[in-house]
């Protein structure tokens, strides 16, 4: 019995090692992948693995690649793929900014964190996401005016000034994101396996428990009998003696008695020969 246990325990802790390994992998390391845009560089960080039902977060971090660029929107549109196509699961928008009417003003690098939550039906896939930007690009413009002030360029009176023209453009590019580790067929086998080693498991501790509460029974019952046996003997033992006890009065007494009926009976024999000497002796001695 304690080796079914053992062998049960044993069994039960590898395959709980293995359920446990196998969700633990989606935490352990973290990925990274470089999107080229066409005015920004992401570098996208994100977990490697990720079960169903759990959530990631996935960071971005953006660099322009030239100066005087003025980020409106940047998006990222996160799928997951099966045999029936693309589905979408969320759709995050990093950057909102309205257009600008400042000729100056130009978008930096920036770091955004966005989270994605994992359905608890989703299939062992891999998670991709689409990324977005429109970007608005600044040129300046330069025009001579009419001017009263009297400013000449090759001899005619102007005025100089300029003013900036804008233009918008929108790229997209595709990065993969964390694997789904998603039931398997082996998986479902192994948790169906541990359940039922868990259960068998139980069974036979209870039946265990059981069996220990009955030789603890068994033990006192032991133990009560064992003194009830000692008792016994004891009794015994004091009734061998008083017998042995009583078997020596009744020898002593038989032989007191023996002696007594011996003396009593030599005792008479005596008186009656006396009595039979007396009578022979007055016979002889009565004249005829």
């Amino acid at each position: 019995m304690k080796a079914t246990i053992r062998f049960l325990v044993t069994v039960a802790v590898l395959l709980l090692s293995v359920l446990s390994l196998s969700q633990g992998l989606a935490q352990q390391t973290q990925a990274s992948y470089t999107v080229n845009l066409s005015s920004f560089t992401l570098q996208v960080t994100y977990p490697s693995e990720v079960m169903p039902g759990q959530n990631i977060t996935v960071n971005v971090q953006a660099s322009p690649k030239a100066t005087g660029t003025y980020l409106q929107t940047l998006a990222a549109t996160v799928y997951y793929g099966d045999a029936s196509g693309l589905h979408a699961l969320t759709t995050q928008t990093l950057v909102s900014n309205a257009a600008t009417s400042y000729g100056s003003y130009s978008t930096g690098s920036l770091s955004k964190n966005f989270t994605v939550n994992i359905p608890q039906n989703a299939p062992r896939t891999s998670l991709v996401a689409i990324f977005s930007e429109t970007v608005q690009s600044n040129n300046y413009n330069y025009y001579n005016y009419p001017s009263y002030f009297g400013y000449l360029y090759n001899g005619n009176p102007l005025f100089y000034s300029y003013y900036p023209s804008y233009s918008t453009t929108t790229d997209d590019a595709i990065a993969p994101l964390s694997y789904v580790k998603a039931t398997t067929p082996e998986y479902v086998t192994l948790q169906s396996e541990y359940q039922m080693l868990q259960q068998q498991l139980n069974q036979t501790q209870a039946q265990n428990q059981q069996l220990q509460t009955t030789i603890s029974q068994q033990s006192a019952t032991i133990n009560l009998l064992g003194q009830q046996l000692a008792s016994a003997n004891s009794t015994a033992q004091t009734y061998q003696d008083l017998a042995v006890v009583a078997v020596i009065i009744a020898v002593a007494l038989a032989a007191f008695a023996g002696f007594t009926y011996y003396k009593r009976s030599k005792g008479k024999d005596q008186v009656s020969a006396q009595k039979k000497s007396s009578t022979k002796k007055a016979e002889t001695e009565t004249p005829e």
